[in-house]
């Protein structure tokens, strides 16, 4: 074999096998705690506190991540979940795309890389929890909420639709448990393993030295960093260190574009999430995340040129 292929080929399986070993322990933690919620948390209980306002439910959704601080790729099982036991699509969406940045670790993570500038981890929560608030309050525009998912997402272990189960208020007992675990975690893991398959190929096709050619100019630079976070598909809890690593070549702009953009859309995220919606939805979801990243990363970059 070919000593450049054979390099690529060990390339390629040291990455899918760091994403893979980096991912699972997320995803087993958000199935179980997604298996919680199914046994401990209510219809009936969701629906008493979760305010009808459109602007505070969505609120409430995006704040979750904070008493369930799971990463990015635990998120989806959740969020399945939680649409289960009552949150309508809309606010699901604000929910998975603020958790992975309004996370405690996430916070810890980015004032630690970037201790020199605090208002970097600042801008990235607050850019973070406006972008998904914004997002998914679009969505909830949508008169027909159940075109966002597709069919077979309206069902689970026990349940029966959104925010409705066979039997709503009884326990699922422990062989339900294990039983429900076993399968959630299985119908992630598949897309999980696709999503690093990709992202691992994406690696090894785009040199990261196409990427630094972009660095002195203030536009391709934040699309440069975006598609970066898109395929390298790094954990939220350590991205920031990563980043740090660039802030020497780009711009603060694409470096927030960077924190915000990665942890709510790469490859495995949208990869997974096709087990909860359309990809008519994604593919909405993915254009609104990116523009407004966009935006973010362009203000950054001129806030900083007016005022330095």
């Amino acid at each position: 074999m070919n000593q450049g292929v054979y390099n690529k080929l060990s390339d390629f399986a040291m990455i899918f096998i760091g994403l893979m070993v980096e991912s699972i322990p997320f995803v087993v933690l958000g199935v179980l705690v997604s298996v919680l919620v199914a046994k401990y948390l209510k219809p009936s209980f969701i629906i008493k506190y979760k305010s009808k306002n459109r602007i505070i439910s969505h609120i409430q959704a995006m704040f979750i991540g904070l008493a369930l601080p799971v990463c990015e790729c635990g998120n989806i099982p959740l969020a399945k979940r939680l649409a289960l036991t009552g949150f309508k699509p809309s606010e699901v969406i604000t929910f998975f795309l603020a958790a992975p940045i309004l996370n405690p670790l996430v916070l810890f993570t980015t004032l630690e890389a970037f201790n020199l500038d605090k208002n970097i981890a600042i801008i990235r929560i607050l850019a973070g929890a406006a972008i998904a608030l914004t997002v998914g309050l679009l969505f909830s525009f949508d008169p027909d909420q159940s075109e966002l998912v597709v069919p077979r997402a309206k069902t689970l272990r026990s349940f029966d639709g959104f925010g409705k189960t066979t039997s709503a208020e009884d326990d699922v007992d422990h062989s339900q448990f294990v039983e429900i675990f076993r399968d959630e975690f299985f119908g992630v893991f598949k897309m999980l393993v696709i999503g690093c398959l990709l992202a691992a190929s994406f690696q090894i096709l785009v040199p990261r030295e196409f990427i630094s050619i972009f660095a002195t100019d203030p536009s391709l630079s934040i699309l440069a960093l975006m598609f970066l976070a898109f395929i390298i598909s790094i954990c939220s809890s350590v991205d920031a260190f990563f980043a740090l690593s660039l802030a020497s070549t780009f711009s603060l702009g694409s470096i927030l574009s960077f924190l915000v953009f990665g942890p709510m859309i790469d490859v495995k995220t949208v990869t997974m999430l096709r087990s909860i919606f359309t990809n008519r939805t994604i593919l909405l979801l993915v254009a609104m995340v990116s523009i407004l990243c966009i935006f973010l990363g362009m203000g950054v970059n001129n806030f900083y040129k007016l005022n330095y």
